[in-house]
């Protein structure tokens, strides 16, 4: 057994006199700047830090180690700007953990970049509201746990400083990806702003010494909490109002995410804010958004636009009246906007799609929640050539040519009196379903007894279909 469960522990007596050294005013001193270069030493390890937090069952209670287990890791946050008190984080290549002392100035120590290794025989894990945490024991009062941190004995004995370079680059992630096995590790959230009733507000209450939380969010409105100390240095600096990125530490509350900065110099967010263009965005190809797409719900890079005409008929009534179908040169792809729009079949409209979801609904892929404001109408009047093709053609090259525009010769259309509902297009090369909503201007138009020529855009909807836009599309 690496651990033994410690509910009632028999150095209880020594960690009550050692609990005197945690209560301590939290004021911070400055002290000069811990020196680079050589001044460490490197030793082997025979765990990473994923798996000795394995070994902790997260319900608050206290596992002492009882092996000789050795992690190494780089201090990717310290208590140098005040917003985290007698506590480091290190991390590894496999995730990181918080390390309690019992004394501040942890950072003339272990700043930012040091490696440290940690003898972990005779520490103790323990969790804050599943926050998994090393710590030097616990003392029991009255059936109530008290944790103490590593003391200054257990440092000498139990801490080896290695060298002094560079904190791991942060891993870039959205708001939506978080997941616990980026909790105590450095990350750094793109295309995210403070909700609005945050901005221009302190970070925390210096005056009492509060913490305080505030809400960022990307331009889906997917929100994380940001928690800062009222011990920070910059707590009574402001809030950006502007949106960019954000670095910190991955903490959680229950079940709650959190981050905290090591300082303003982790925050970058002077872009123009979702739903608002700085007009310095790139225009890319709608084949570049789409390559964005591997599977799963992503966010995409700040920084650019698309345009295209649009080739859906809202005026047809046969889609969602916050959709547009859009195609460029290149590609197509469906626009859902935050609201109705009133765009009109022909229109060439650029859209900021600078930070928006890029998400499949149903298998159709989307750019998702688009803040209408951040759509602009360029011209009127134009024309989509469509794509002169076979069914057969159209089932082999579906995803390369979803939500583009095709014209079907010589096909037949089955499957009920009325377009309304689905049908089945066949021109003797293959199949392909068509679906017509019931409130679409055609819907109760008569099936074609004969076959016809067919224009409609590619679609999706758990499987390969064809949309019509109004009557006209179809040519006896």
């Amino acid at each position: 057994m690496f651990f033994q469960q410690q509910k009632k522990l028999a150095y209880s007596l020594l960690a009550t006199a050692l609990l005197a050294i945690t209560i301590t005013a939290c004021v911070k001193t400055e002290f000069d700047q811990p020196p680079v270069g050589g001044d460490g030493k490197d030793i082997p390890v025979n765990t990473t830090i994923q798996a000795l937090k394995g070994y902790h069952e997260v319900n608050g209670g206290y596992d002492l180690i009882t092996d000789d287990l050795v992690i190494g890791g780089t201090v990717v946050m310290d208590d140098r700007s005040g917003n985290y008190y007698k506590t480091i984080v290190i991390q590894d290549s496999t995730g990181g953990i918080e390390l309690k002392f019992s004394n501040g100035y942890l950072y003339n120590r272990y700043p930012v970049g040091r490696k440290i290794y940690v003898k972990c025989k005779g520490l103790m894990l323990t969790d804050y509201n599943n926050l998994i945490q090393m710590v030097g024991g616990v003392v029991f009062e009255n059936g109530q746990p008290t944790e103490i941190g590593i003391t200054e004995n257990q440092e000498r004995n139990n801490i080896v400083r290695g060298f002094l370079g560079e904190a791991p680059t942060p891993k870039v992630v959205n708001i939506a990806s978080l997941n616990e096995s980026m909790v105590s590790t450095l990350v750094t959230l793109e295309g995210v702003q403070f909700a609005k009733a945050d901005t221009a507000q302190v970070w925390a209450d210096a005056l009492t010494q509060t913490s305080v939380n505030r809400t960022i969010q990307n331009c889906g409105n997917v929100e994380l909490l940001v928690r800062t100390s009222g011990f920070a240095d910059f707590a009574i600096a402001k809030t950006p109002v502007g949106k960019g990125t954000i670095t910190g530490i991955l903490g959680i509350y229950g079940s709650d995410y959190q981050l905290f900065i090591r300082d303003l110099n982790d925050v970058n967010m002077s872009d123009a804010r979702c739903g608002q263009s700085n007009g310095n965005e790139t225009l890319v190809d709608i084949s570049s958004i789409r390559a964005l797409f591997s599977g799963t719900t992503t966010f995409i890079p700040s920084g650019r636009k698309i345009k295209g005409i649009v080739i859906s008929d809202r005026s047809g009534n046969n889609l969602n009246n916050r959709n547009i179908y859009l195609q460029d040169g290149t590609a197509g792809i469906v626009a859902r906007f935050d609201v109705a729009h009133s765009f009109n079949l022909g229109d060439e409209v650029e859209i900021v799609v600078s930070d928006v979801e890029l998400s499949e609904f149903n298998k159709l892929l989307q750019v998702n929640n688009v803040p209408l404001t951040n759509a602009t109408l360029k011209s009127t009047g134009n024309t989509i050539t469509p794509r002169v093709a076979t069914i057969a053609e159209i089932n082999t090259n579906f995803n390369a040519w979803e939500s583009t525009l095709v014209r079907i010769s010589n096909v037949s259309i089955t499957g009920g009196a009325t377009l309304s509902g689905n049908r089945t297009l066949n021109d003797g090369t293959g199949t392909i379903a068509m679906f017509t909503n019931a409130n679409a201007t055609f819907s109760s138009m008569a099936t074609p007894a004969v076959p016809v020529t067919l224009t409609g855009i590619v679609s999706d909807f758990n499987a390969k279909q064809v949309l019509m836009r109004n009557a006209n599309d179809i040519q006896q």
